[in-house]
């Protein structure tokens, strides 16, 4: 009766739900860890640059030399770091913690030139970087020419003369006027409908960032051209830029107007709020400086992923899509393969088109939504606008051209979704198609390098077959587990063990304090809790996923140390404290100190 809708693509494994595919794939991948003699070694360093280094380095070393078999699964995950005890599962499990936080920071990746065929030797490395470098000259010389001749054609275009000089931001537009404040329409010259929808959902943004500005910064952007507008709503980082562009310009608007007139409008202590957000984001420069900034150090250092719309999901950044990048990808893609395999958990927590592009499955516009929510209803407006009786007028106002602004992590630049894109214009006709390139673009074309590289990794480990029941939801369930960490489930899935000697009344009373501790905590101590007892920040999605159970061990009572952990069997120790408050604190504080102790 097991075979039954074992075949692939049966109806009755869709059926069964998440926990029926989990479970036949974890059998699928038992079945295939018993039949590999070989582990997988790795020793690394907790420091970010020379763990992702050495971690690349180790990967490639391993699956370089089994090229010839495909898939290269094998029977163990094996890791040490330096100058830390113990190789167990607890271990691995920290690896794949301390790898994902390594691979979806934002800082700049190390130096990788020697890291991929490093038995090739450094020559190898001389000439990939001098090939890359050739490559990367060609490139911006054909995006120079492209600009010319762009440029060119569009030299007796008024509508585009007009895009180009709604590029600046002008202190003389006059404020916005949301529809919280009043009806738009009783204004003695009311904007567009179109024009007054993009500024209702600007804004609440343009307010998180400047309060005290927010009509008139609103009322300036909203002169820039729709497709700037559109990068604006997709780009939190671009907005920043632009909303302080807008401030320095009123800034110097109200210094040329006399220091009284700065006093009273509150611009001097505007502008330390200017300097003081740049210095916490980064930028220092307008975002025409970056816009025209076409210079770089010649190295493809910028962060892997970037997180175009809700936080903590992440999609592949291209960066110049060198070798050594792209090795970096389908490195990330062999560990999302040796977490599914070994039946670990993984936080690197991708957005669902990745996933889907992993799982061979096609990727439709409403993973649009998913990626970039914002942008998405922007889109879906701009499709309900076309069926309205008045679309022509509205898109004609609208200007739209086949063309789009790409924010930085993207690329950067203006790149036409059809040939001659930039002088055709969208209509209610064509806006379908508009909106399917555009989302077509942005998620898929943008990283079709990096996207192809991991899904290779993914097959370097596991066989393709094994992945075709899975729905996006599944495999981030099975790679990710719960990122919530649910306080009923733990208590459903933990077990105590008692060595305190002490009676059932007190173990009790014992176990009810520690459950009310556990249960008003924040999410993020919750996290730092199961991190410590399992070496993952998240729970499994199911019973299954845990190996083994996590349990609690309640040690003889001791008001003076702290609880351990022994992540390798998901155990916590704890002494039996004589108050709940002392239990509180020697808990959070263990947590924080990270006072595990491997096996």
């Amino acid at each position: 009766m097991e075979d039954v809708g074992a075949e692939p693509g049966s109806i009755l494994t869709e059926l069964g739900g998440f926990e029926v595919k989990e479970s036949k794939f974890r059998r699928e991948m038992e079945k295939l860890r018993n039949q590999q003699s070989r582990d997988l070694t790795l020793e690394v360093d907790r420091d970010r640059d020379l763990l992702i280094q050495q971690t690349m380095r180790q990967l490639n070393n391993h699956f370089g030399r089994r090229c010839a078999t495909t898939p290269m699964a094998v029977h163990r995950v094996k890791v040490t770091f330096k100058d830390e005890p113990g190789e167990g599962s607890g271990v691995a499990r920290s690896f794949y913690t301390a790898i994902a936080q390594a691979f979806l920071s934002n800082e700049k990746l190390p130096n990788l030139d020697c890291i991929q065929n490093a038995n090739k030797g450094t020559h190898t490395s001389l000439m990939q970087r001098l090939r890359n470098r050739g490559e990367r000259d060609r490139e911006r010389e054909r995006e120079r020419e492209m600009r010319r001749n762009s440029s060119g054609l569009r030299t007796g275009s008024r509508r585009d003369r007009d895009r180009d000089f709604r590029r600046q931001l002008s202190i003389d537009t006059r404020p916005f006027r949301p529809a919280s404040e009043g009806n738009p329409s009783d204004d003695p010259d009311p904007l567009p409908a179109h024009r007054q929808a993009l500024g209702e959902r600007l804004y609440p943004r343009v307010q998180a960032m400047q309060p005290a500005f927010a009509s008139k910064i609103t009322g300036m952007l909203l002169e820039l051209s729709p497709a700037q507008l559109l990068l604006l709503l997709a780009s939190e980082d671009s907005l920043r830029a632009r909303v302080d562009e807008a401030m320095e310009l009123i800034i110097a608007h109200g210094r040329e107007n006399g220091a009284d007139s700065i006093l009273d409008l509150g611009l001097l202590d505007s502008s330390d709020k200017v300097q003081e957000n740049r210095k916490r984001h980064g930028s220092s420069r307008s975002v025409v400086d970056m816009e025209l900034d076409d210079t770089d150090d010649g190295d493809d250092n910028a962060p892997l992923f970037y997180q175009p719309g809700k936080r903590g999901f992440y999609t592949p950044r291209p960066g110049k899509n060198t070798e050594a990048r792209l090795n970096c990808f389908r490195n990330i893609g062999r560990i999302l393969g040796l977490c599914l395999l070994q039946n670990e958990l993984c936080p690197i927590t991708l957005n669902r088109h990745v996933i889907k592009v992993l799982l061979g499955r096609k990727v439709n516009w409403h993973d649009f939504a998913f990626f970039d929510p914002v942008m998405y209803e922007s889109l879906r407006q701009l499709i309900l606008a076309s069926q309205s009786t008045d679309a022509d007028a509205v898109f004609a106002a609208m200007d739209l051209a086949f063309a789009i602004d790409l924010c930085k992590e993207e690329g950067g630049g203006q790149v036409e979704l059809i040939s001659n894109g930039v002088n055709i214009p969208v209509t209610p006709q064509n806006v379908y198609e508009y909106v399917r390139k555009y989302a077509e673009h942005r998620m898929l074309v943008v990283a079709e390098q990096p996207l192809h590289a991991m899904r290779k990794g993914l097959l370097d480990v596991l066989p393709k077959n094994s992945l075709e029941d899975l729905t996006a939801e599944d495999f981030r369930l099975l790679v990710n587990g719960c990122g919530e960490v649910n306080v009923q489930m733990l208590i459903s899935f933990t077990s105590f063990n008692d060595e305190s000697g002490e009676n059932a009344e007190k173990l009790l009373q014992f176990k009810r304090w520690f459950w009310s501790i556990v249960e008003k905590m924040s999410m993020t101590e919750r996290q730092d809790l199961v991190y410590f007892w399992t070496s993952s920040p998240s729970l499994p999605a199911s019973e299954e996923g845990f190996q083994p159970m996590p349990s609690i061990t309640i040690r003889p009572p001791d008001d003076q140390h702290l609880p351990t952990a022994n992540t390798c069997i998901s155990r916590l120790y704890v002494p039996l404290y004589s108050s709940k408050q002392i239990l509180k604190q020697k808990l959070l504080l263990a947590i924080k100190t990270k006072n595990f102790g491997f096996v």
